[in-house]
């Protein structure tokens, strides 16, 4: 009596490491898929911010379309570098056209 208690809390076990195995593999899975679609929704986000830039150029929005992923994100980051770049030097021409402005007031000032 006692082996057939022995055998069922044995298969009890077998059953539930199955079914436990079962479930981690199913949310590895889904995990793997969700990683996954949000990955290509990722991807597909950063080549229309792409195309965006080049609205209305058939030829580079072919060549858009024929990058791999990594080679639209160096793109992009460059582009992102490049326009603070821009918008920098735009802040400091207008610090030096606002400090010129400012010192030619200065000099009128004491000329009157």
């Amino acid at each position: 009596m006692r082996g057939a208690i022995s055998m069922k809390n044995s298969k009890k076990a077998m059953w539930v490491g199955i079914a436990a195995t079962a479930a981690v593999v199913t949310i590895a899975a889904v995990l793997a898929y969700e990683e996954d679609a949000v990955d290509r929704v990722g991807s597909y986000l950063n080549r229309q911010r792409l195309k965006v830039k080049f609205k209305g150029n058939g030829p580079i929005l072919k060549v858009i379309d024929a990058l791999d992923d990594n080679e639209i994100d160096t793109l992009l980051n460059i582009f992102d570098r490049t326009g603070s770049l821009k918008d920098s030097a735009l802040d400091a021409w207008d610090d030096v056209k606002d400090k010129a402005v400012d010192y030619k007031e200065h000099i009128e000032d004491k000329l009157k």
